[in-house]
């Protein structure tokens, strides 16, 4: 566990507890998200802590974040997607296209000049480097992003305005 929490930390947690628990656990109460998996995982949002950390639900490799009310879901998502274009090794058109092409899109969020129409099509990328690219780390690269997108669009979208 760490993030925006009173205590970061490792720990073990029984299959089934729910996220709002493990929140509660590490005084990260009051958070707007959670990271569930690391770069490569999901964010699952507030409205959503009652579910559960399971194979049937929210599987996990044991990494979770946890972001505050004040964090910027923009900059997670741009942490993220730095993170993998700098690591793609390069052999496969998805992922070493594909990863820039997201990265540019969070920059022109950032600069409230993407259009609901190009952040639409840039998803649709993401989608199609899930199922496209050779390896596991191309796969998963566009999860955050796409998971962040799902939940926080309007936060995303409503810059420079």
């Amino acid at each position: 566990m760490s993030g925006d929490c009173d205590k970061p930390g490792i720990y073990e947690f029984p299959m089934g507890i729910t996220v709002s628990t493990l929140l509660e656990a590490v005084g990260g109460l009051g958070a707007k998200a959670v990271q569930i998996g690391g770069a490569s995982g999901h964010c699952v949002p507030a409205a959503e802590f009652e579910r559960t950390i399971a194979y049937e639900d929210v599987a996990t490799g044991g990494s979770i974040m946890v972001f505050g009310p004040d964090r910027d879901m923009l900059h997670v998502a741009r942490n993220f997607l730095e993170f993998f274009v700098e690591e793609s090794c390069g052999q496969c058109t998805p992922c070493r296209d594909g990863n820039p092409k997201i990265l540019e899109c969070i920059e022109m969020l950032d600069h409230g000049v993407c259009s609901s129409k190009y952040l639409q099509e840039i998803c649709e990328l993401g989608e199609t480097m899930q199922v496209s690219s050779k390896c596991g780390l191309g796969q998963s690269s566009p999860n955050a992003f796409l998971s962040i997108v799902k939940h926080f669009r309007n936060e995303l979208m409503g810059r420079g305005l």
